[in-house]
């Protein structure tokens, strides 16, 4: 059965590992293979670290499956408030997707968004040549804002797609 909750500074490794076991399986061919193998699960880790160390550490809820951490989900609300509420992060272990983990995760997180910046947009970026992620939020209606080249954590370059939810109601809902 799945279960979200709270995340704390004690999920910080268990968060790095999953967040690197994603990454590892849905951007091979996007970053490279040796980033992916030998830097991203130490580099996800420093970055999970600080972020709960931080004063104000982020709005993050994890998915358990009968107990087991399968997924999580990440806000910065004020990343870049005049684009809206920022996901930053939604991971879904590899093997565990198609359980409706990442919908859950994605209605708990505009339910946030909705509760803390109402009338604002819910958004995110997409690399674009991850064409699973970009065919799961067109499927729950993102709609594509914006195309623009960024830095990767890799040191590369990589196209991203930023997707945005007016009503980030309509995800809480079933509506998408």
């Amino acid at each position: 059965m799945l279960a979200l909750r709270p995340a704390d500074a004690e999920d910080a490794p268990a968060i790095a590992a999953l967040h690197a076991a994603s990454w590892r399986a849905s951007y091979r061919g996007i970053l490279p293979d040796d980033y992916l193998d030998q830097r991203a699960a130490d580099e996800r880790l420093a970055l999970w670290r600080g972020r709960f160390e931080a004063a104000s550490p982020p709005w993050v809820r994890l998915a358990c499956w009968d107990g087991e951490l399968v997924g999580f989900v990440c806000l910065l609300p004020e990343e870049a408030p005049e684009l809206g509420v920022y996901l930053d992060n939604l991971h879904v272990l590899p093997g565990q997707q198609g359980r409706g983990i990442g919908r859950a995760l994605m209605a708990a997180a505009a339910a946030e968004a909705s509760r803390i910046a109402p009338g604002r947009p819910l958004y995110l970026w997409v690399y674009e040549r991850n064409a699973d992620a970009c065919a799961a939020y067109g499927k729950l209606g993102g709609e594509v804002m914006e195309r623009r080249e960024v830095d990767t954590p890799a040191g590369t370059r990589a196209a991203a797609l930023r997707y945005s939810w007016a009503d980030p109601a309509r995800l809480i809902a079933g509506k998408a």
